[in-house]
């Protein structure tokens, strides 16, 4: 198979995020839905891939083999061919959102921020934005009061972040957040379903 520069930015991109759709891949690289599942595909038979279907009713998703991360040019490992189940809904929100993200500015991934640092409680992803550096979370379901107050403690004490997105799931989670995050204001609250324009996010916000 002749691999095509759009296919290695593929290949390096699904690295960066650890696993994606092939939803995310199409929009990501603005290529129809069929078009991107016939590549992934082919980029799967040919070993550059590997593909896991996690949930019957949801979307499997696909990861680097060590030949697609090397071929890439990507300086990250490849992945182990395994998905937390816990995280799964969580990491591909994070995916979406990163999609939006990058429309403001560059997106630094998890993996990438977990493999040039040493510090222990790493975000989700820090968005780099008119000079910047913003940490970006996401919140789907209600944390326990000590852990999320542990999160804000290190942002208190954190000189790495100018401000911190916290992107939530429902009116619960914004308030359990806001709460957590009262006097700070460089703490930013925003709800998932505003950024994504998903209708099932949006009624679940509502809940």
């Amino acid at each position: 198979m002749q691999l095509t520069e759009r296919d290695l930015k593929i290949l390096y991109w699904i690295n960066r995020m650890r696993y994606v759709t092939v939803n995310q891949v199409s929009k990501k690289f603005k290529i129809g839905v069929k078009a991107s599942y016939r590549r992934l595909r082919k980029l799967c038979v040919d070993g550059y891939l590997y593909s896991l279907r996690i949930f019957r009713n949801k979307p499997g998703v696909y990861m680097c083999t060590k030949k697609g991360a090397e071929i890439s040019g990507s300086n990250l490992w490849a992945p182990k061919h395994y998905v937390n189940l816990a995280n799964y809904e969580h990491d591909l929100k994070v995916v979406d959102l990163s999609i939006e993200l990058e429309q403001q500015g560059e997106w630094i991934a998890m993996r990438e921020l977990r493999q040039d640092s040493k510090i222990y409680m790493i975000p989700d992803g820090v968005l780099i934005k008119d000079g910047k550096k913003i940490a970006v979370e996401v919140e789907l379901t209600k944390k326990s009061e000590r852990n999320l107050k542990k999160k804000m403690s290190y942002y208190k004490k954190s000189i790495d972040y100018d401000e911190v997105w916290y992107f939530v799931s429902s009116k619960a989670v914004y308030d359990e957040v806001e709460k957590a995050a009262r006097e700070m204001d460089y703490v930013k609250i925003f709800y998932l379903s505003e950024v994504l324009k998903d209708e099932q996010q949006r009624a679940y916000a509502n809940r």
